[in-house]
C-alpha cells in the first residue's frame, strides 16, 4: 500500500517551509549586518577583530560543545562508522573536484581560493542540521552530527591551507627554509578544538553543566556573527558586481548541483537507501559555509569575493535544496 497523498504533501510543504524559514532568516542577519556598517555602527578594524572572535573562540566552542553532547551506543555504532567513511570519502572526492576544475575553468589567484573552498565546504550548522530535522527528525539531526564529524578536521587543515595561501606568498616567515608551507600555521583554535571534542566524543565525556551552556552559548554566536559579517563586507560592495562575477555561480553551482547529484548517483549505485544517502547528498547540498568569508579575512584572502560567493549561494540554495531533496 502507498504512502497518502496527504502525507506525502504535508512532508513536502513542511520540508519547504523549513528550508525557506532557515534561508529568510540568513538573509535577515545578512541586512542586518548591511545596515550596521551603513550607519557606521561597524567598522573596518571591528570587522577584523569579529573575524578573530568567530574563529578563535566561538567556532571552537560550538565544536568541542557539539562533540561532547552526543555518545556512541551500540547500536548506532555500525551506521555511524559507514557515515563517517562515506564522509571522508565524499571529502576526498570534493577535494579532488576543487583542485581540477579551476585549472579546466581558467579560475586563478584568489578567485580559485574561494572557488575551491565553497566546494568543498557546505553550511551544515545553521542549514544543514534544520533541513535533516524537517525530514528525518532527531534520528537524523544525531547522524547528521556523526557525519560531519570530519567537517572541522578538513576545514581547519585543508581550509585554513587554501585560503593562507596570499599570507603564505606574501609572508616570508610563513614559508621554511625549503620554501615548503610552515605546518605550524595549520595548528589554531580550530583544528585544537577538533581533537579535544573528538576525544570528549569517542569517551562519551560529558562536560559539566555549567561549562556546557557556556561553551553552547559561545559558540551559538558563530553563525550571526558570520553573518552580520557577510552584511558589512556586502555594504562596501557595488551589487552589480556581485551578479557580474560568473565564477562565483560557477562556484554556486558546483557547491548546490554537481557535488550533491554526483554523490546521489555514486550512493545509488552502491545500493544505499533512506537515511544513509539522505544525510551525505543533504549536507553536500547546502550553500557555502558562511565561515569562508570569516576565514578568508583571517587569513589574507579576498573576503569581498568570499561574501558575495555566500550570499549568491544562499540565494541559489531556495531553488536547489528542494530540488535536490525531492530526488532523494
Amino acid at each position: 500500500m502507498g504512502i497518502p497523498h496527504d502525507i506525502i504533501v504535508g512532508y513536502k510543504g513542511g520540508f519547504l517551509l523549513q528550508t525557506l524559514n532557515q534561508i529568510f532568516i540568513l538573509f535577515l542577519l545578512i541586512l542586518i549586518g548591511y545596515g550596521c556598517k551603513k550607519l557606521h555602527v561597524i567598522s573596518n578594524n571591528m570587522n577584523q577583530d569579529v573575524s578573530k572572535l568567530v574563529t578563535s573562540v566561538a567556532l571552537p566552542a560550538l565544536i568541542i560543545s557539539s562533540l561532547s553532547s552526543y555518545s556512541f551506543t551500540r547500536e548506532a555504532l555500525a551506521r555511524s562508522g559507514i557515515l563517517v567513511m562515506i564522509s571522508c570519502a565524499v571529502y576526498a572526492l570534493s577535494i579532488l573536484i576543487a583542485t581540477f576544475a579551476p585549472k579546466l575553468l581558467k579560475i586563478e589567484g584568489s578567485t580559485r581560493d574561494i572557488f575551491q573552498f565553497i566546494t568543498v565546504f557546505s553550511n551544515v550548522g545553521f542549514m544543514g542540521y534544520p533541513v535533516v530535522n524537517a525530514i528525518y527528525g532527531e534520528q537524523g539531526v544525531f547522524y547528521a552530527a556523526i557525519y560531519n564529524l570530519p567537517f572541522n578536521a578538513v576545514l581547519w587543515t585543508y581550509g585554513v591551507m587554501v585560503l593562507s595561501r596570499p599570507l603564505m606568498e606574501k609572508n616570508a616567515a610563513a614559508l621554511d627554509q625549503r620554501g615548503s608551507i610552515d605546518f605550524k600555521l595549520l595548528v589554531n583554535p580550530g583544528l585544537i578544538s577538533v581533537f579535544i571534542g573528538f576525544g570528549l566524543f569517542v569517551t562519551s565525556t560529558k562536560l559539566p553543566g555549567p561549562i556546557f551552556s557556556a561553551f553552547q552559548m559561545v559558540g551559538n554566536t558563530s553563525t550571526p556573527l558570520s553573518m552580520i559579517f557577510i552584511g558589512s563586507i556586502l555594504a562596501d560592495t557595488k551589487i552589480n558586481e556581485i551578479f557580474a562575477n560568473n565564477k562565483i555561480f560557477m562556484a554556486g553551482c558546483m557547491r548546490l548541483l554537481v557535488i550533491p547529484l554526483l554523490v546521489l548517483g555514486i550512493l545509488k549505485a552502491l545500493d544505499f537507501q533512506g537515511i544513509m544517502a539522505g544525510i551525505p547528498v543533504l549536507i553536500t547540498g547546502m550553500p557555502a559555509a558562511a565561515n569562508c568569508a570569516i576565514m578568508s579575512t583571517r587569513y589574507g584572502n579576498d573576503y569581498q569575493l568570499a561574501s558575495q560567493a555566500v550570499f549568491v549561494s544562499t540565494v541559489l540554495s531556495m531553488v536547489t535544496i528542494p530540488a535536490i531533496a525531492m530526488l532523494l
